[in-house]
This record gives C-alpha cells, sequence and structure tokens, in this order.
C-alpha cells in the first residue's frame, strides 16, 4: 500500500488506517529497534519501544509531510531505541554509550535489508493487482519455478496458454512498477 492510499485509508477510518499502517511498517521498525537493543533489551524491551514508536506516528500523523512518512517512522524508531538502550544503561548502571554500542561490528546491512524486503513488498503488492490468473501463474512461474505444464494443470488451461499469459502479464506489470516508480 502506497503511502497515499495509507493517508486516504486514515482520513476514511482512522482505527482502518492505523492498523494497515502498523501492519506495513512493523516489520521495519522491528528491525531498527532490535539492532540497536539486541545488545542490552530484552524482546519485551523492543515490543514497548516499537508500541512507543507507533504512539507517536499515530499522535503526530496529521504532521507528517506528504512522502516522508517512512522516514520520519525510522527516524522515530532510532530514536526511540537509542533512549531505550540510554534508560536501560542508567538503570542497569552501566556507562557505555550508545555511541560505544554502535561500533559493534555486525554482518547485517539493516538498511540495505529494509529496502530488499519494501521492494519484495511492492512487487508482490503489484503482481496481485493484476488478477486471477496471471498473478497465479507469475508467481508460480518466478517464486516457485514452476514449468508452464505444471502450471497449465494447476490454473486449468494449456501450456502455450499459459506462456502467452505469462508474456502478458510482465508487460502489465512492468508497466504497474514504471507508473509507482513516477510517484515516488
Amino acid at each position: 500500500m502506497t503511502e497515499r492510499e495509507l493517508r486516504e485509508l486514515v482520513s476514511v477510518s482512522q482505527e482502518d488506517g492505523f492498523k494497515a499502517l502498523f501492519q506495513q511498517y512493523q516489520s521495519y521498525v522491528y528491525t531498527i529497534v532490535w539492532n540497536h537493543l539486541r545488545t542490552s533489551g530484552t524482546a519485551e524491551d523492543a515490543e514497548e519501544c516499537i508500541s512507543d514508536v507507533f504512539l507517536q506516528v499515530f499522535l503526530h500523523f496529521e504532521e507528517i509531510g506528504d512522502g516522508s512518512l517512512q522516514a520520519y517512522i525510522g527516524t522515530v524508531a532510532k530514536n526511540k531505541a537509542v533512549d531505550y538502550v540510554r534508560r536501560l544503561h542508567s538503570v542497569n548502571g552501566r556507562t557505555d554509550t550508545h555511541a560505544e554500542l554502535s561500533e559493534i561490528p555486525s554482518e547485517e546491512n539493516v538498511e540495505q535489508e529494509i529496502e530488499v524486503s519494501m521492494e519484495h513488498q511492492l512487487l508482490y503488492e503489484k503482481i496481485q493487482e493484476l488478477g486471477e490468473p496471471d498473478a497465479t501463474i507469475l508467481i508460480l512461474k518466478y517464486f516457485y519455478r514452476r514449468k508452464s505444464a505444471d502450471i497449465a494443470r494447476q490454473v486449468h488451461m494449456t501450456p502455450i496458454a499459459v506462456r502467452v499469459r505469462l508474456n502478458r502479464a510482465l508487460k502489465k506489470l512492468r508497466r504497474l512498477l514504471t507508473n509507482e516508480e513516477k510517484f515516488q
């Protein structure tokens, strides 16, 4: 769901809009928060921090500029996580600073993983917009690496019809993705 669609949904129904916003950005926020809290916090600390992040986003939703929702959420998540780390360290009597903790080497590139995850989510949403049987054909072909004959049996078509639908679906998907890039 795009930011514009989320904003429209919130304007129609805050409850449904905020549920959709939470579902869309939950893993993004969790990744940012856990990356900061993993050395000093528990899963419960991360959950509490995530709740605080979304509370702040919900309270200030109207103030967030168009096109900057994801950046705002990411910034709030990082700042809340840093605050939690500081609070945990003061409670536990530790003197490590967040700067020292951030120097711990990590094999993970969180930002890149998040970007790839969001790209996959966008791709999946656009494939679903194609409708049936095109979405099923694309998923079976490219995600499950099935042959046209296997797909044909599953969707009750001939292998030739599957290949034709696949070709047309790829062209439609390319147009949908190209139009999406123009709006971002």
